[in-house]
C-alpha cells in the first residue's frame, strides 16, 4: 500500500512541478507529459531494484532450509 501512496505523491509532485514549467516556458502541456514520464520510469526502475532485492532475500532464505 505504501508504493500506491509513493507513486500517487510522485505523480502529484510531477504534475505541479510540470505545470510550473509549462507557465515558465509556455510549453502547452508538454512539461506535465515530460515529468510524468520520467517519473514513472524513474519508479518502474526503483520498484525492479526493489524486487531484485526482495527475491535474492527469499533465495537466500530457501538454500537455508
Amino acid at each position: 500500500m505504501g508504493m500506491g501512496f509513493e507513486l500517487l505523491g510522485l505523480m502529484l509532485g510531477a504534475l505541479f512541478v510540470g505545470q510550473a514549467v509549462d507557465k515558465h516556458f509556455g510549453w502547452n502541456g508538454y512539461g506535465v507529459a515530460l515529468f510524468v514520464v520520467v517519473v514513472m520510469t524513474s519508479w518502474m526502475y526503483h520498484l525492479i531494484v526493489l524486487l531484485k532485492q526482495f527475491m535474492t532475500k527469499v533465495d537466500d532464505r530457501d538454500e537455508k532450509y
